[in-house]
């Protein structure tokens, strides 16, 4: 399209180019969805939005959320509060409550139809496979969409979420890599996990600190080792996620050294909380992996800074308090609500602190995870793409109120946090779904997205 074609939507702002440059009272536009150029010069729309003074991102990209591990949550709830916080894409995991992980050609469909009546905002999928039996439904699920498949080596739960034997796992990482989709897992040892809370709690250890004290730095790093071996020997890609040590994306880094293909996430939560949150919020900050020492944040931001860090996610996993606020953290269930608050914490504590550039912040959370995952029209303002973009006033101070968050629980772990940086509003392929705080989008604008 021409710049002097009349466009469905003008954007009028600071833009985020692709190339990582920003396009200072430029120009964005939109036709039938998508973006159909950028431009320094005026261009002409039927609708004409003003944002100057403001950025104009890319819509956020969160790669790791869990709409159905609280069945008083749900698609709807979770995308609204994705819509609110600037996201238009989210990735959902497999392990849906009650015990129905998406592990069948069926149950991928039937959550396909779930997203189309459900959600606010586009929607990948992964998948998972049972830990017995035919796999033959991995590239049945990898044909219909899905972006890769789940894996864990330790049980939370032994029907929705169970640990995958090793054996079990050299079979699927053979399968998986003929579908091109990445495994990927959440690295813990269950044996010396499960072994140390005996202990613990035979020795009465079970304050909020003993979460993080019975689950060591040895249980994640000796599971990513294990993992990348596999990956090394089977042609896998592994995507491994949670990342909260140093030494985790140290071995990531060395085994793709040795041509592994191999990737590796954070979580926000790890960035910007130590386990120290365990011994003043409780079981409100019960997490797994759990929270971790000063001196890890420390080098995690050094690695997110430095690129060894591929993506930042929310892991998005929310429990009413009362199933948080337990006497004995050993009962209290793990997991926090972050999709809303993604994009704006990074921004607050990464690009507006100096710890990262504007560049990094969108290949964190807009075009990594686009990319990573096969989502070739998200993650970028270029000719081509979804109209998906955010207004976002990088001069905004504000303090996070959990009570104004979209959340069905109703709390977030970064109440009362004084911020830089705030979404004004979030657009989904040209269309406004949240402006102000107020999600304006309804349930089904939002699509399943599958890897191009």
């Amino acid at each position: 399209m021409t710049e002097t074609a009349v466009q469905d939507l003008v954007v009028h702002g600071d833009i985020a180019l692709a190339d990582g440059t920003v396009l200072r009272d430029g120009w964005l536009g939109i036709t039938s969805g998508r973006i159909t150029n950028t431009s320094a010069t005026p261009l002409s729309g039927k609708q004409v939005v003003r944002a100057s003074g403001h950025l104009i991102l890319p819509g956020f990209v969160d790669a790791h959320v869990h709409t159905r591990s609280c069945v008083d949550e749900g698609i709807t709830a979770t995308t609204r509060a994705a819509a609110a916080g600037g996201t238009t894409t989210i990735i959902d995991m497999p392990f849906d409550k009650p015990a129905r992980p998406v592990n069948s050609l069926k149950r991928f469909e039937s959550k396909v139809a779930d997203i189309g009546d459900e959600a606010i905002v586009d929607v990948g999928l992964y998948a998972t496979f049972p830990p017995e039996g035919d796999l033959g439904m991995i590239a049945a699920m990898a044909k219909a969409g899905a972006v890769g498949f789940k894996v864990s080596t330790i049980e939370v739960d032994p029907v929705r979420f169970p640990r995958i034997p090793d054996g079990r796992l050299y079979e699927a990482f053979q399968e998986i890599a003929t579908t091109n989709r990445p495994v990927t897992a959440h690295q813990e040892n269950q044996e010396i996990i499960f072994a140390q809370a005996e202990v613990f709690q035979a020795r009465g250890r079970n304050t909020p600190i003993d979460h993080a004290l019975s689950r060591p730095p040895v249980a994640e790093t000796e599971a990513a080792g294990r993992l990348l071996e596999l990956a090394y020997w089977t042609g896998a890609h592994l995507h491994m996620v949670h990342g909260t040590l140093p030494r985790t994306f140290e071995l990531i880094e060395w085994n793709r050294s040795q041509g592994v293909r191999a990737s590796g996430e954070t979580c926000i939560q790890y960035l910007l909380l130590t386990m120290d949150a365990l011994r003043e919020q409780g079981g409100r900050m019960k997490c797994n992996p759990p929270l971790r020492s000063q001196e890890d944040v420390e080098g995690l931001w050094e690695q997110v800074d430095s690129g060894l860090v591929d993506i930042i996610t929310s892991d998005h996993s929310p429990y009413p308090l009362q199933q948080k606020e337990c006497a004995d953290i050993f009962q209290a269930y793990a997991g926090m609500p972050g999709v809303e608050t993604l994009g704006t914490l990074l921004y607050s504590e990464g690009v507006a602190t100096g710890r990262i550039g504007l560049t990094r912040f969108l290949e964190l959370v807009s075009s990594g995870p686009a990319d990573l995952f096969g989502f070739g029209q998200k993650g970028r303002l270029q000719e081509g793409a979804d109209g998906d973009f955010v207004i976002f006033d990088p001069n905004a101070e504000w303090t996070l109120d959990e009570n104004a968050m979209h959340y069905a629980v109703g709390w977030s772990p970064y109440h009362g946090r004084p911020l830089r940086g705030r979404v004004v509003s979030t657009w989904l392929r040209g269309h406004l779904i949240a402006n102000n705080g107020e999600v304006i989008g309804k349930p089904g604008i939002g699509q399943f997205t599958s890897p191009t």
